[in-house]
C-alpha cells in the first residue's frame, strides 16, 4: 500500500495516506456544498481517525466551515490540503486553529497547495508535502493596490510564519515571488525545509552544512554576529543573524533596526523594520579583505569578522522606562502624529513641528521606530476629534490612535 512508501511519517499521517484515493476522487468530481457536504470545501475524510480535508478555494466562509467540521470531528489531528489558495485572512484564521490543535498538514502526491493554502500548511505540527507546495507575495483582495491594507496583511502573515517556525529561506522566496507568479518548491527543497521525509529519520541523509565560518560564504553565518567596517571612516556596524531567522542590525549612526533575513551561498538578504522588500548583500574576497557589495554592485564596507561575539555598542543606549500602561490607560489610545527610525530624528520632528508639548510622549515600537504622541483620547472621542483635527490641519493626515499594544517602552527625547 501507499503507507510503505513513507516510513518516516507518524502513524496518524500514515493513516491519512490511505485516504489518498478520496481526495483524488474529489479533484475529478463536481462537489459543492450540499446535504452530504454542508461545510464544503472542508470535508470529513475519516471521522474515526480524525482526518479532515480542505479540497477547494479558501474564502471568507471557510473558517466557519472549518470550525463546524471540528465540532463534528473533535479528535481531528490530520488536515489534508488540496487548494489553489484564496483569502489570506481566512487562511490565517484556519492556520491559527491548526497550530493550536497541533494538527499535521499533508499535501498528497497528486494534489497542490498554493498561495493562501500554504499558510495553513505551514501551521502544521508535522508538515508533509508530497504534492505541489507553492508560494508568492500577497496581493490586495480588492485588486486596487491598497498599500495600507497590504502592509497590515503582510505583517499578519510574517507574524504567523514566525510563530510556526517557517525557515527564513522559505519566507524569502515567498516575498520575492510576484503575486502573478507562483514558486513551487522542488522535492529536494521540501526535504531540505523539513516538508518531505521519505526515509526513516536515522537513515536520512540531509544536505551537509559547513561547520566552520567562511567570510565569503553566508551559509556559514547563521547564529553569528557580522561585524562590518565602513571603508571611508573606519566606523563599525553589526548584524546578528539569529537561528530563528530574525536579525538585529546596528548601523554606524547608532540606529538599531530589526527584522528577518535569509542566506544563500553567495548572499545574505535583510528585511528591516517596515520595509516590505528584502535588500541583499554579497561578500566577495578582495586584496584588502572581504568586500560587502550591495545590489547595485557597489561596496562601502569590509567584513571584519563573523563570530559569536555580542553586538557592539556604537552609541550609549537611551534610558527607557517600561511603563506603557502608566501613560495609555485601558480604554484610552495615544494620538500618534509621526514615527521616526531614531530618537534624534524624533527629537528633530518635535522641535520643528510640535508646538504644544504639554502631553508629549515618545514610545519605542517593537520594530525599533519611535512613535510620537501628543496626548491620549477616550475611545468615544477618537472619530470626532481625529477627523476634526485632520481637517483643520492641526495634526498630519496620516495621524492615528494607538492602544500601545505594539510599544515596548517610553523613551526620553531629551527635550527637558
Amino acid at each position: 500500500m501507499e503507507l510503505v512508501r513513507y516510513p518516516g511519517s507518524s502513524m496518524r499521517v500514515a493513516n491519512a495516506l490511505f485516504c489518498a484515493f478520496f481526495l483524488q476522487f474529489l479533484s475529478t468530481s463536481a462537489f459543492a456544498q450540499n446535504a452530504e457536504h454542508p461545510n464544503y470545501p472542508v470535508i470529513i475524510v475519516d471521522e474515526g481517525d480524525g482526518i479532515i480535508a480542505i479540497a477547494d478555494e479558501i474564502d471568507s466562509r471557510t473558517p466557519l466551515a472549518f470550525e463546524r467540521t471540528l465540532s463534528e470531528v473533535p479528535n481531528a489531528s490530520v488536515l489534508i490540503l488540496d487548494s489553489p489558495g484564496g483569502a489570506v485572512h481566512g487562511a490565517l484564521a484556519i492556520a491559527t486553529r491548526v497550530h493550536g490543535l497541533g494538527m499535521a498538514t499533508v499535501v498528497l502526491s497528486e494534489s497542490k497547495c498554493f498561495s493562501a493554502c500554504a499558510l495553513v500548511f505551514f501551521a502544521g505540527a508535522e508538515r508533509l508535502a508530497f504534492g505541489e507546495l507553492g508560494v508568492h507575495q500577497i496581493s490586495p483582495s480588492n485588486g486596487r493596490g491598497d498599500m495600507v491594507g497590504g502592509q497590515f496583511a503582510l505583517a499578519d502573515v510574517l507574524e504567523a510564519l514566525n510563530d510556526y517556525d517557517v525557515p527564513s529561506e522559505v519566507i524569502g522566496v515567498m516575498l520575492r515571488t510576484p503575486p502573478e507568479s507562483m514558486y513551487v518548491f522542488s522535492a529536494s527543497e521540501n526535504r531540505r525545509y523539513g516538508f518531505l521525509n521519505e526515509t526513516e529519520p536515522q537513515t536520512a541523509s540531509p544536505e551537509p552544512r559547513p561547520k566552520t565560518v567562511d567570510l565569503a560564504n553566508p551559509e556559514t553565518w547563521r547564529g553569528k554576529v557580522i561585524t562590518g567596517q565602513l571603508v571611508s571612516s573606519g566606523k563599525k556596524w553589526y548584524a546578528s543573524l539569529n537561528k530563528d531567522g530574525t536579525t538585529i542590525f546596528q548601523f554606524t549612526s547608532g540606529q538599531v533596526s530589526s527584522g528577518r533575513y535569509y542566506l544563500s551561498e553567495s548572499e545574505v538578504c535583510f528585511q528591516l523594520d517596515q520595509n516590505p522588500e528584502f535588500a541583499c548583500r554579497r561578500p566577495v574576497p578582495g586584496p584588502a579583505g572581504v568586500r560587502w557589495y550591495d545590489e547595485d554592485g557597489g561596496y562601502q564596507s569590509l567584513i571584519v569578522s563573523v563570530d559569536n561575539a555580542r553586538m557592539g555598542a556604537i552609541v550609549p543606549r537611551q534610558k527607557t522606562v517600561n511603563s506603557i500602561s502608566d501613560h495609555i490607560l485601558p480604554g484610552d489610545c495615544a494620538l500618534i502624529v509621526a514615527s521616526r527610525p531614531t530618537i534624534s530624528e524624533a527629537r528633530d520632528y518635535v522641535l520643528s513641528s510640535v508646538t504644544d508639548r504639554r502631553y508629549l510622549k515618545a514610545f519605542r515600537s517593537r520594530n525599533g521606530w519611535i512613535a510620537i504622541s501628543i496626548g491620549t483620547l477616550k475611545a468615544h472621542e477618537v472619530d470626532a476629534v481625529v477627523s476634526k483635527w485632520k481637517k483643520s490641519g492641526r495634526i498630519p493626515k496620516d495621524s492615528y490612535c494607538s492602544t500601545g499594544s505594539n510599544y515596548e517602552a517610553v523613551v526620553s527625547l531629551g527635550l527637558q
